[in-house]
């Protein structure tokens, strides 16, 4: 009786309705997963859009970030979840507490055979694509989806090149995943050299919208009118992703075109002033990332700085954040680079794909290392999130 009575009253709603959403809002998906059995009333709150979008607001607010590092194989992803929390040491004081990680490791096994590739993240979910299947994964709520390309195939073979973060893609097909922020759908692009047009570098796009329709397919949007540099990772800022022209582009005073998931259209938009005096080699040295939920380009003066710049997303004016001295790197490449900002104005720092450190702009230092890799990872920074896929759990 004594259990019927308290499933009865959540049922009834009787809990204040704001209270138990801003409540619901902080928890961790985990907890979220378990509460949707409490009631049919609790799993309508925690299901409902409005709820989820509340959810992962308040997730992306967290006092520090959550990091991520992937790494794959022909059919294996690996991924690594890393987050800040306190430690109890005990020193001459007595009993105290500091900041830990909490590293948590997936082996994702028995994918179709394909060579993974990290394409990019976008509100807690991951995208992996190889040369003819797409992996979808919420570490949140661990539900995925493996998709086919297209049918329409790209170069007779693949080939692949390093990005100048040390990324490896293949050159004759890139991938994006992002969100529409009006719809909030979440879509797939894929851009791809048809074989005919192998000598042209012509690109064609098509999308794929992930929903809750079994016949969904990828649709075509035909040929792109840009040039877009071959083998790097698009950055998802504000509704659109974004990538980095090539130098042989028609119009060399476009440097960076976005596509917007609403509007399914692209465009070239503004670049910091460095791009319009670089040559090509210092072209190639470029790539884009995020940073403060704004679009960013790291500029590499060779062998003296890495400079980063961001661009204010109301006017589209760029300026330059901080600088790395190459000497700091021991001129190594590729090159570090900043995942995510610390609330003391520091950066989690990814070092030549391997370690994991914190670089304060301030002092222009590193510290030691936080974590090392054994191989080459990808690194980004996760907001976890309820964002449904429309796929199945993942059993491990």
């Amino acid at each position: 009786m004594a259990g019927r009575g308290r499933t009865s009253l959540l049922n009834e709603g009787n809990w204040p309705q704001d209270l138990l959403l801003s409540i619901l809002a902080t928890l961790p998906a985990k907890s979220l997963l378990r509460f949707r059995c409490v009631s049919k009333h609790w799993r309508s709150l925690i299901i409902n859009p409005g709820f989820i979008e509340q959810h992962l607001e308040n997730q992306q607010r967290k006092e520090y970030p959550q990091l991520i590092f992937a790494s794959g194989t022909t059919t294996d992803i690996v991924l690594e979840s890393v987050a800040i929390v306190d430690v109890e040491v005990d020193d001459k004081e007595g009993a105290k507490t500091r900041k830990g990680f909490k590293r948590r490791s997936l082996n994702i096994c028995h994918l179709p055979p394909d060579g993974y590739c990290m394409s990019n993240s976008c509100d807690g979910i991951l995208c992996f694509f190889g040369e003819t299947n797409l992996f979808v994964y919420n570490p949140g709520t661990r539900e995925f989806r493996i998709l086919q390309m297209g049918k329409k195939r790209s170069t007779r073979g693949p080939s692949y090149s390093s990005d100048c973060f040390g990324q490896r893609f293949p050159t004759h097909q890139l991938v994006g995943f992002g969100r529409d922020q009006i719809t909030k759908e979440c879509k797939i692009i894929r851009l791809f050299i048809p074989i005919e047009e192998q000598e042209n570098h012509i690109h064609e796009c098509e999308v794929f919208t992930l929903s809750s329709d079994a016949g969904a397919s990828w649709r075509g949007l035909g040929v792109v009118a840009y040039f877009i540099r071959p083998a790097q990772q698009p950055v998802f800022v504000n509704g659109a992703l974004h990538w980095i022209l090539d130098v042989r582009h028609a119009n060399p005073s476009e440097v960076i075109v976005s596509f917007d998931l609403h509007t399914e259209k692209f465009q070239a938009i503004s670049h910091p002033s460095c791009c319009s005096e670089a040559s090509d080699r210092h072209m190639a040295l470029m790539g884009l990332l995020s940073l403060r939920s704004s679009l960013c380009l790291v500029q590499s003066e060779y062998r003296l700085r890495q400079n980063i710049w961001i661009m204010n997303q109301s006017n589209g004016v760029w300026e330059k954040l901080f600088a790395i001295d190459w000497g700091l790197m021991n001129y190594r490449t590729p090159l570090a680079f900043p995942i995510a900002e610390l609330k003391d104005g520091s950066f989690f720092v990814s070092h030549f794909g391997e370690n994991l450190q914190i670089y304060d702009p301030e002092s222009q230092s590193f510290s030691e290392v936080l974590i090392q890799h054994e191989r080459r990872v990808v690194s980004y920074a996760y907001s976890e999130s309820l964002v449904p896929l429309y796929g199945e759990p993942l059993v491990y």
